[in-house]
């Protein structure tokens, strides 16, 4: 997975994302937000780490910083490891 996209579609879209997060009220909003801004806050990475293992998905901390890095950042990360 490389994008913040990637991931809420990889857990049940917007609304199952929000839900995970822990939003009671509007989760499909918050995970709307989130996936408009191309965002997610660290504070919820606990929580989607967690769901993704229950689910057999493979979402770790790794995964979910490179999906916030911008593009240009990760390709020149990646060919400096090369």
């Amino acid at each position: 997975m490389e994008s913040v996209a990637e991931i809420i579609a990889a857990l049940g879209g917007p609304t199952a994302f929000g839900v995970i997060c822990g939003f009671a009220k509007n989760p499909c909003a918050r995970g709307s937000d989130m996936l408009q801004r191309g965002s997610i806050p660290v504070i919820y990475w606990p929580r989607i780490v967690d769901a993704a293992q229950a689910r057999g998905i493979e979402i770790n901390n790794d995964i979910l910083v490179r999906a916030h890095l911008p593009r240009e950042r990760l390709a020149s990360a990646e060919t400096e490891a090369a």
